[in-house]
């Protein structure tokens, strides 16, 4: 069977069929607005393991938990007043909260940290599959750990088709990047983990107290409080070199064929080499954000050695945008 063979259509039958696998406690492909989950039943031990395997993810590095709506996720967190408020202004949509956890969570999920990261997806096609279960989805990104996130149905196939049984096909993800992640665990004192499609000012807009920063402030080594924040992640096989924002080559600076250049929007210089590539016509950031992961993902099939990438301005999405660029291009201490 061949990895495209995997890809079902979502209409109501491979929705019914996909439902029946995950309550088998098989793992099955599906999208969300922000990029393409590996889905498995979070409350059951096995299931999570199989999507630890499939992926071949540390068991360091924890899951987000999916559910339909804030209440069904108070049955399983210790919730309060910063999760409702934030619940009610960005659920369905792409936020995570890391929050105390209850019991019936287990620890494999949350690597064995006592908070787990929960959040409820906006894709219909999600939002379809967990109202046939009686159990919330853990589901990280459906592609080999470390590598780019899939923005397409065929991104999963080509990456984990043997691996699985079934990928539904919900179009290209609206948004691109991952979740927004925000440390909830003192309500008094939120932090931002991961930046993504919701901004830090839509957060403060809405908690009316100052959120902090925590990028980078982790421990390679250590349990993870939430997921996508290990140094180097969402990396092509080919090395990707960035270039400050706005930093331009001209036509007769133009790296050899090796080398694909991706700058933010189309060159003003005209160009036919094919080794040229722009994620966006106008360089807007919401364009930058759902093209980047397809085009790396692109680029790294055409067997391009390496990527030089042009990095967003440092506002806004822009934040989201480099923050996945600069684990991209991270290096490690053993390589």
């Amino acid at each position: 069977m061949g990895h495209s063979s995997k890809i079902l259509e979502a209409n109501a039958a491979n929705l019914a069929h996909c439902a029946e696998l995950l309550r088998a406690d098989e793992v099955v492909g599906m999208p969300t607005e922000t990029v393409y989950g590996l889905a498995g039943n979070a409350l059951n031990a096995s299931s999570v393991r199989k999507i630890f395997a499939v992926k071949g993810r540390p068991l360091i590095d924890p899951l987000i938990v999916h559910f339909s709506d804030l209440q069904a996720a108070e049955a399983h967190i210790k919730t309060n007043d910063s999760v409702r408020q934030l619940a009610a202004a960005f659920w369905p949509g792409p936020l995570t909260m890391v929050v105390p956890k209850q019991a019936s969570i287990p620890d494999l999920v949350t690597a064995g940290l006592p908070s787990v990261a929960i959040r409820v997806p906006q894709h219909p096609v999600f939002r379809n599959i967990l109202e046939r279960l009686d159990f919330p989805l853990a589901a990280p990104s459906a592609n080999p750990f470390g590598y780019v996130s899939p923005t397409l149905a065929s991104h999963v196939a080509h990456t984990l088709g043997s691996r699985i049984q079934a990928v539904l096909d919900g179009g290209p993800c609206d948004f691109g990047l991952e979740s927004t992640i925000i440390d909830l665990r003192n309500p008094q004192a939120p932090a931002i983990l991961r930046h993504g499609p919701i901004t830090v000012a839509q957060i403060n807009q809405v908690l009316q107290v100052e959120v902090t920063s925590h990028i980078g402030a982790t421990n390679d080594a250590d349990a993870q409080s939430a997921p996508g924040l290990l140094s180097k992640h969402y990396s092509p096989k080919a090395r990707v070199t960035l270039l400050r924002h706005g930093e331009t080559l001209t036509a007769n600076t133009a790296p050899e064929s090796t080398i694909a250049l991706v700058s933010n929007q189309k060159p003003t210089w005209h160009t036919d080499q094919p080794n040229i590539f722009w994620l966006s016509e106008t360089g807007a950031l919401n364009e930058i954000a759902h093209n980047l992961f397809e085009l790396i993902q692109r680029l790294d099939r055409q067997g391009y050695q390496q990527l030089w990438i042009e990095q967003a301005a440092e506002e806004g999405l822009g934040q989201a945008i480099n923050d996945r660029l600069r684990r991209a291009a991270a290096k490690l201490e053993t390589e």
